[in-house]
């Protein structure tokens, strides 16, 4: 990264981390505070984890629920999460609401406000998260919380974090004051800020807020050594309603303040695991920590798990591991297999955290466990730096280590290992946190809370917009947020391949079987996968700046002519999506004819369709030169043919897309809901374009839009959102819903309504503001990363948007009526012509096509 680290520290202990981040409209806010499960009490197992939960829920200057006032209207985000050593609360904002983020935080460091109800509230909740992720869930609890009980000996490191319900239950305000106390100190924490703000400017703001929360001491970490495993430590279990044994390894890994390349050697060793998997074992996985690389402070665990066939014992799996240990120690091609999980690490490290977001999550939680936020650059150095000798070492190592093994096998009840730990141990902080003064008294005079400040506009950075020669419009963008470039490449898929969706699946498989480019361009450190959804055909991957030539060339390589299809192996049977199936006969219908007549499988003739017509989008946004990019963008794809210059635009020939008000049924008996898509072409033109964005989320993309909130009485809460993007190369705008099956006809009918509501009730200027101040921010979004930039650009160039759409559209959000966004709702959404498609089980189809076609007082419908 370019951007330089700033530390520093205030009177009362709180260091501070800031990183400005040029041009980036949006600011990350992180908190960590050195309190995590490996701090709590034997009596107190989970209460890390619901304090976590109760720092949301009141504080002097912010009752329970203002907390997100200044996050959800504007389309942040905001959360916390529980680790070994750490607890970190994050928000992620428009740049003008820092102040109100830095407040928010402040006033739960200086003054969280505990009570009965709130208490009684999040134990609720708790329980029932317990509830989804270990009991509900398959597996649940493998390898997390579960392996660490098996691993290690000390109740710290070994106790089950998320508690017992039972102890939990037992919790008092006055605990919750007292846990408060004894962590949750200045100087027991780290504020991490990622923005475009002036370094001087930020630390006067965190001055202001921070600066006069008083000092305290605070209870020191527990002593978390362990004794040397002299064997193996083997634990099983039994899960019902699965098929397969599962098993959970824990590897003891090096202390990285004393072995930094040794435990490196390990995470390149997780991830060889990961990539190429074992054999005979199934959904492989390894990892670095039991929460990540550089997660947690020593001791920590490398995890490996795996599904055992019926085939072989769990014995058998452990020894197929050993077995690959002992392969690497000796290996001589160790030298290529290495080096390519390095650069794997690195890219992916790299593209994690071009992103303020997460980034600043990782400098605060290096600097508060190592001191160090400067090892999250570092990072990508020290991997590169290790060897296939350090490598073959660790290796050789893990063959002989003693390890904790996990095995959970099928069976017709719910067991879990019970794990007896190191009789009469209690943590350190116990003893210390009795002898704690007591918490000075709090200021009750009320803080006003910020105003926001000014938003500056979005912006792509330098970039570069042109056709090429045959045919392919470019854009290349610079963003050097990360050494690398995001590559998107989109090309439509015709009237042929909307017609016969499964052949092109076929063509995507065997274009991918033929190049072997994920393989290929992943052992280079970038990434290649094709892919559609019926209506584009799309090359998704990113490259480094020196492979990015490389990555161009395999997209060319798409255009070589396919072989006699007779010989290619039938591609697999893929689960029917929903969304896909009713698109697919959207589209169908609106062709207005029959399907063409295609040879089953000819899959030359549809990559003639495709592919050797050339066209398309190419986006590139990355560490790159925008202008030498479109240059070798020009050499790689100079074969492609210029006969399709119109390949991206509407299917030739006038043509009226069919919309009276039809219904599509789509039965299929294994669905376990309903599947709605209602459709409706857009009309012309784009001139409203600020009114039909902000009627979008006046329909359900706002958090408090019209038709959730009507269809939210009508019985079970629906999943339902609105969008707009192209269809059969028209423009349309669309509404998805899925319903309960004894909910759907009745649903359906509250949805109906509710969208001929904008026609019988203006649309206030109340409602306008808050749409509109959500979507302005909410768009902010597309420029967190360039990543997200990349989408966004793809999005709008094969919608038929100018490049700088996102860039202009905050600013004409601003200036749509009432008056505008109404008539684009009913414009949008005209709840009597759209196109229905339903799909599901015959039965409750049947009921919401009659309800459906009921309450358009018998305009008619069709079927298929």
């Amino acid at each position: 990264m370019a951007n330089q680290v700033h530390k520093t520290t205030l009177r009362n202990g709180l260091r501070v981390v800031f990183e400005r981040q040029p041009e980036s409209p949006r600011t990350a806010i992180c908190v960590h505070y050195g309190v995590g499960y490996r701090s709590e009490k034997p009596e107190w197992e989970g209460f890390a984890h619901l304090f976590e939960h109760l720092m949301f829920r009141g504080s002097a200057n912010l009752p329970p629920g203002q907390f997100f006032e200044h996050i959800h209207p504007l389309g942040g985000q905001a959360n916390g999460t529980t680790h070994q050593d750490y607890t970190d609360y994050h928000q992620l904002v428009p740049s003008a609401a820092l102040e109100r983020a830095l407040f928010s935080e402040a006033d739960r460091m200086r003054s969280p406000v505990f009570t009965e109800e709130t208490l009684a509230e999040q134990l609720d909740g708790i329980e029932e998260e317990i509830r989804q992720a270990v009991e509900v869930r398959p597996y649940g609890g493998l390898p997390w919380p579960l392996l660490p009980g098996v691993a290690f000996e000390h109740f710290p490191n070994a106790h089950d974090g998320y508690g017992r319900m039972d102890q939990l239950r037992k919790a008092t305000v006055a605990a919750c004051e007292e846990f408060f106390h004894t962590h949750y100190a200045p100087s027991n924490a780290v504020l991490t800020v990622i923005g475009d703000h002036r370094p001087e400017e930020l630390l006067a703001l965190v001055e202001r807020h921070f600066g006069d929360i008083p000092p305290r001491p605070f209870a020191p970490s527990p002593q978390l050594r362990e004794p040397d495993l002299a064997e193996d430590r083997w634990q099983s279990c039994t899960e019902p309603g699965v098929t397969a044994a599962a098993i959970a390894l824990g590897y003891r890994l090096p202390d990285p303040r004393q072995d930094m390349t040794g435990y490196l050697a390990h995470a390149v060793l997780a991830e060889m695991i990961s990539h190429h998997g074992l054999e005979g074992l199934q959904a492989v996985s390894a990892g670095c920590g039991v929460f990540g690389p550089l997660d947690a402070k020593d001791p920590d665990l490398l995890v490996i798990t795996a599904l055992v066939p019926s085939t072989i014992t769990p014995r058998h799996a452990v020894e197929v591991m050993t077995e690959r240990w002992a392969h690497w120690a000796t290996t001589p091609d160790l030298g290529q297999t290495q080096p390519q999980a390095v650069r794997r690490l690195i890219t992916r490290h790299h593209r994690e955290h071009a992103q303020a977001y997460p980034r600043s999550r990782a400098l605060g939680r290096l600097e508060l466990l190592f001191g160090r936020a400067e090892l999250l650059d570092e990072y990508p150095v020290l991997l590169s730096e290790v060897g296939s000798e350090q490598v073959a070492a660790a290796a050789g190592h893990l063959g002989t280590a003693p390890k904790g093994v996990l095995i959970m096998t099928p069976g017709t009840t719910r067991t879990r290992p019970i794990l007896v730990h190191e009789p009469g141990f209690v943590p350190a902080a116990t003893a210390i946190t009795r002898a704690l003064p007591a918490p000075p008294a709090r200021a009750s005079a009320a803080r006003p809370i910020p105003q926001l400040g000014m938003q500056p506009p979005p912006r792509y950075g330098p970039r570069c917009e042109t056709t090429l020669s045959g045919g392919t419009g470019v854009v290349a963008v610079r963003d050097r947020r990360a050494p690398l470039v995001e590559l998107r490449f989109r090309l439509p898929l015709g009237e042929l391949g909307w017609q016969h969706p499964n052949d092109v699946d076929a063509l995507i498989q065997l274009l991918a079987r033929r190049a072997q480019a994920t393989a290929r361009t992943e052992n280079l450190g970038s990434s290649f996968h094709l892919a559609t959804d019926g209506q584009w055909l799309d090359a998704t991957g990113y490259a480094t700046p020196s492979t990015t030539s490389a990555w161009l060339e395999r997209l060319a390589a798409l255009t070589a002519p396919v072989n006699d299809p007779v010989a290619l192996p039938a591609p697999p049977t893929q689960r029917r999506d929903p969304q896909r199936v009713m698109d697919t006969a959207l589209r169908r219908y609106w062709l207005g004819r029959a399907p063409s007549v295609v040879a089953p499988n000819d899959l030359r003739a549809m990559h003639e369709s495709i592919l050797r017509r050339g066209g398309g989008w190419l986006i590139a946004v990355g560490d790159i030169d925008p202008e030498q990019l479109t240059t070798a963008a020009e050499r790689e794809l100079s074969t492609w043919s210029v006969a399709s210059r119109m390949a991206g635009s509407a299917p030739p020939g006038p043509r009226t897309i069919r919309s009276e008000g039809a219904i599509l049924a789509l039965h299929h008996d294994a669905s376990e809901d309903v599947q709605v898509t209602l459709s409706s072409p857009e009309p012309a033109g784009d001139s409203g374009a600020a009114a039909r964005y902000l009627a979008t989320a006046m329909v359900t993309t706002h958090y408090q839009s019209q038709l959730p909130t009507h269809a939210l009485s009508a019985g079970p809460e629906p999943s339902l959102y609105a969008a707009r993007d192209v269809c059969l190369g028209y423009s349309r705008a669309y509404i998805r819903v899925t319903l309960p099956e004894e909910a759907a006809a009745s649903g359906i009918a509250v949805i109906r309504e509710a969208l001929r509501t904008p026609q019988t009730a203006p649309v206030t200027m109340a409602e306008l503001e808050a749409i509109r101040t959500f979507c302005s921010a909410q768009l902010l979004g597309a420029f967190d990363s360039p990543a997200a930039k990349a989408d966004l650009l793809r999005d709008c160039v094969s919608a038929g948007r100018p490049v700088d759409w996102a860039e202009h559209m905050p600013g004409l959000l601003r200036q749509a009526t009432a008056a505008q966004v109404g008539a684009a709702c009913a414009e949008l959404f005209p709840v009597d012509a759209m196109t229905l498609a339903i799909f599901g089980r015959s039965g409750p189809v049947s009921e919401v096509s009659t309800q459906w076609a009921a309450g358009l007082n018998d305009k008619g419908g069709a079927a298929c």
